[in-house]
């Protein structure tokens, strides 16, 4: 018997990998992205859930937090975003901004509402090059060719 939630990212991932390429975005390979990343601050490398291309030519991260049921995502979500500031800044330009887009049902409300409200900008120095987006918001933009 598996535990409910366990695999509910990949669901999410999979979603992502049929709309934007549809929507003319590609997905670039570990090999094309990494030599752009350096190691985290934890001393390990950063690998985001996707690069990718968008079809006027910039280079994005993305990275997504699903939390179904109640647990830990939302507490990675500080974490996460301070890997990605360090990432772009240290990108040489490569990457001008990242999204992390969060989606689910298991989040607690109000800490929900404080990631998408731009409510740790006040905690955390560089938050500006960090988009965070639920899944509906991400998908939208996605179509609109806005990202």
């Amino acid at each position: 018997m598996s535990k409910i939630g366990v695999n509910t990212g990949k669901v999410f991932e999979q979603l992502f990998d049929t709309v934007l390429p549809a929507q003319g975005y590609r997905i670039l390979t570990k090999d094309e992205y990494s030599p752009f990343l350096v190691p985290t601050i934890s001393g390990g490398k950063h690998l985001p859930d996707r690069v990718i291309e968008t079809p006027d030519l910039r280079w994005l991260i993305l990275s997504k937090k699903w939390q179904e049921t109640a647990g830990t995502a939302e507490q990675k979500v500080p974490f996460e975003i301070i890997k990605l500031i360090d990432a772009i800044k240290n990108s040489n330009g490569k990457f001008p901004y990242a999204y992390l887009i969060i989606g689910g049902e298991g989040w607690t409300p109000k800490l929900k509402e404080a990631y998408l409200n731009g409510d740790l900008n006040e905690y955390i120095n560089g938050t500006e090059l960090v988009k965070v987006i639920n899944p509906e918001r991400f998908l939208t933009l996605i179509n609109r060719k806005f990202l």
